[in-house]
């Protein structure tokens, strides 16, 4: 039996999502006395929000009104309002946090959910190929204002359903105020006439019976609903549940940047290379809900953990990307069976495609290099190439009408390579609870997923962005900075005078005939009237393969004495400017910023704890290490290429052994064998092609 009772409006206040309000919630006490036996006590914590998943054009008055009477889904776009506000979704994929469930930790749950809010976001989604998640999962996004997009447990073919048994999850979590949305299954394309038609006629038929105040949807991605729920909201409305036979392409799941070039059990193990997509290509077009937009619910690019992570799950001689062991014999397919003793083969997908495109070609025998050097050079590399990766597909996909953007993945299931922005998170040898931050996270929370900032792309095409449900009046300076001296020069200050959005955009020219790429950067700086930053958006103009960097030296002093909120302060130096420092720790927390640019001189960052009032300040300081880019870009020693002496030069393994003539940077040095071999350690490879001529040019590859 259902019991029901109202409250006037003015009784309660709404729950919002995290950056657009408070996140109110209400305890609920209920109590059953039968007529004999003990009375029965249950509470739950709820709260009031009314949220309305859109593919229409909602800001037109004359499409409302004749909608409120119609069923099923249009074909404008899709996106979400809460509270009649639109709301730019930003998020990521929530996976599984441990693959053996005894070891699952509610705290960790809790900690993950924080991290998320911190980097921006405002949307998980619950991947349909994994689990119901923890009650502490579920409550940390209640009260950090977190909406959850729930897929019923079921992916693809594999997991199809029949129509004996129900997951009952929709009954056990039905009071969460951040679960806006259930939908059938993952990238299963419900067909009605067709074996997926369950999804529709079974699946959220049951959950529709058991939970109707909320919008529902027939799959991830989907092109909606042709009867069954009111158009305005996707709502169920008591009809039966049909699909469309070929639905619009208003919701959509990826590209996806596979790792390839290294046999595993995912991937290509052919080298599958790709734009870098630096600088971005920005195309002024008409944005806002107003005009046709999708939903991207899916998409996102490979990347391993740190050394702190994966170092403990692999014996020292296996180091390194490739283990430094023979390659295994893999199967073709989307899903690989290796066989061989190689245990990189088994840690998701390569990375050497993306080191390749963003650090310069290198051959096996880079990546077959072990030891503890060598491997926190690989991992920098990957996971900075899959940072700057993502960056520029958001940054492409803000400028055009996108009103969902979802990433695959927020977190990682296991302490190796994956998708996630997020480490393991399971608080065991080298582990971070919750989940370390990569690189990536950093970026999410300085720019890329700030509700205002401003991005400059390819011929100096900009656009400023207000995806906040307020206005924003303010300026947006666009500087250049040299990487050689550490000056910056200020090319365009824009007034940005920004309506409510989602989806606001301001297109804007930058002139950056004078600004090398391979010597600047550009820094785009949001600031409120009022002096509030909004973001910082350091813009590369082109791969770091191109990048002219001094050699500086960063050096990292941990205070003694934590701050009041148990943080403790980091102070770097630096004598040049250095790109994407990088910070990594033991300790349990994160650092208030990461994966910045550095400029001469001296910065303050802060250690923030988790699961701890304090800081643990020992470990901090014992496992403190900073880098960044110059010192691990391709060729530490910056040869570019040599000329032989003479057209008989012979190598005895990758060495060679008569005397040769380096170029370095342009300028040419002639070095003798036993300087080669002092090299050797650092450019380990060398490639030569006969030219016929009576030298033979050689090109150093590491």
């Amino acid at each position: 039996q259902t019991l029901s009772f109202e409250v006037t409006a003015a009784q309660v206040q709404l729950w919002w999502p995290a950056g657009m309000g408070k996140q109110q919630l209400y305890e609920l006490d209920v109590t059953f006395t039968p007529d004999s036996g003990k009375a029965v006590t249950t509470q739950r914590r709820v709260g009031f929000r009314y949220f309305a998943l859109v593919t229409g054009n909602d800001t037109d008055a004359e499409y409302v009104k004749n909608a409120r009477s119609e069923e099923g889904s249009s074909a404008h776009g899709m996106y979400f309002r809460i509270n009649g506000a639109v709301m730019w979704s930003k998020g990521a994929n929530m996976i599984p946090m441990e693959e053996l469930e005894g070891r699952l930790n509610g705290e960790a749950h809790r900690i993950l959910v924080q991290s998320s809010v911190d980097a921006g976001m405002n949307t998980l989604r619950v991947w349909g190929g994994g689990m119901f998640l923890l009650d502490e999962w579920y409550e940390a996004c209640d009260e950090l204002g977190v909406i959850v997009y729930h897929d019923m447990q079921y992916a693809q073919s594999g997991h199809s359903p029949a129509a004996t048994a129900v997951q009952d999850a929709e009954l056990r979590l039905s009071s969460h105020a951040s679960i806006v949305i259930w939908d059938g299954c993952n990238e299963c394309q419900v067909k009605m006439g067709t074996d997926t038609e369950i999804y529709a006629t079974f699946v959220m038929t049951v959950v529709v019976e058991e939970d109707k105040s909320r919008s529902i949807w027939p799959s991830c991605p989907a092109g909606g609903w042709t009867t069954g729920v009111h158009q305005l909201d996707a709502r169920p409305n008591g009809n039966k549940l049909t699909t469309p036979a070929n639905g619009p392409e208003i919701e959509v799941h990826g590209p996806y940047l596979h790792g390839t070039g290294f046999p595993a059990v995912n991937g290509d193990f052919k080298l599958d290379s790709f734009d870098a997509n630096i600088p971005i290509k920005v195309v002024p077009g008409s944005t806002g809900p107003t005009f046709q937009n999708v939903f991207a619910s899916e998409f996102g690019a490979v990347a391993m953990s740190s050394f702190e992570s994966m170092a403990p799950t692999l014996a020292k001689e296996h180091w390194g990307l490739h283990s430094g062991q023979p390659s295994d014999k893999c199967t073709s397919g989307f899903l690989h069976t290796c066989e061989g003793d190689n245990v990189m083969a088994q840690r998701n997908y390569p990375c050497d495609n993306l080191i390749d495109v963003y650090f310069g070609n290198r051959p096996d025998s880079y990546f077959n290099r072990t030891g503890e050097a060598i491997f926190k050079q690989h991992l920098y590399q990957c996971m900075i190439s899959q940072a700057l990766n993502m960056k520029s597909d958001i940054e492409t996909r803000r400028s055009q009408n996108q009103l969902g953007c979802i990433v695959w993945q927020l977190n990682e299931i296991w302490p190796t390579g994956g998708w996630g922005s997020l480490e393991y998170g399971t608080p065991v040898e080298g582990q971070v609870i919750g989940g370390r931050w990569k690189p990536l996270h950093y970026l999410y929370r300085r720019s890329i997923y700030a509700d205002v900032m401003a991005m400059c792309g390819a011929g100096g095409k900009c656009y400023a962005k207000n995806d906040g449900m307020m206005p924003f009046k303010g300026t947006c300076e666009v500087s250049a900075l040299s990487f050689a001296d550490g000056k910056t020069q200020v090319l365009k200050t824009y007034d940005a005078d920004l309506p409510a959005g989602a989806g606001t955009t301001r297109f804007f020219d930058v002139d950056l005939s004078g600004v090398d790429a391979a010597s600047h950067m550009l820094i785009a700086r949001c600031e409120s009237a009022a002096g509030v930053t909004a973001s910082v958006n350091e813009i590369p103009l082109t791969p770091p393969v191109n990048m002219q960097l001094p050699a500086a030296t960063v050096a990292a002093h941990v205070a003694t004495t934590h701050n009041s909120d148990g943080s403790v302060d980091i102070t770097l130096t630096s004598d040049k400017v250095a790109l994407y420092v990088v910070l990594t720790t033991l300790a349990q927390g994160r650092f208030s910023d990461n994966a910045f640019a550095l400029l001469p001189g001296e910065t303050k960052v802060q250690f923030l704890p988790f699961g701890a009032k304090q800081a643990d300040m020992e470990q901090l300081q014992a496992s403190l290490r900073v880098e960044h880019l110059q010192q691990n870009m391709m060729s530490q020693a910056s040869i570019t290429f040599f000329e032989a002496a003479s057209p008989s030069t012979s190598l005895v393994g990758d060495r060679v052994v008569t005397a040769c003539r380096v170029v370095v940077r342009g300028s040419s040095h002639r070095i003798s064998p036993a300087s080669w071999l002092a090299l050797a350690p650092v450019c380990p490879v060398l490639r030569c092609e006969d030219t016929r001529t009576l030298k033979a040019r050689c090109s150093l590859q590491v």
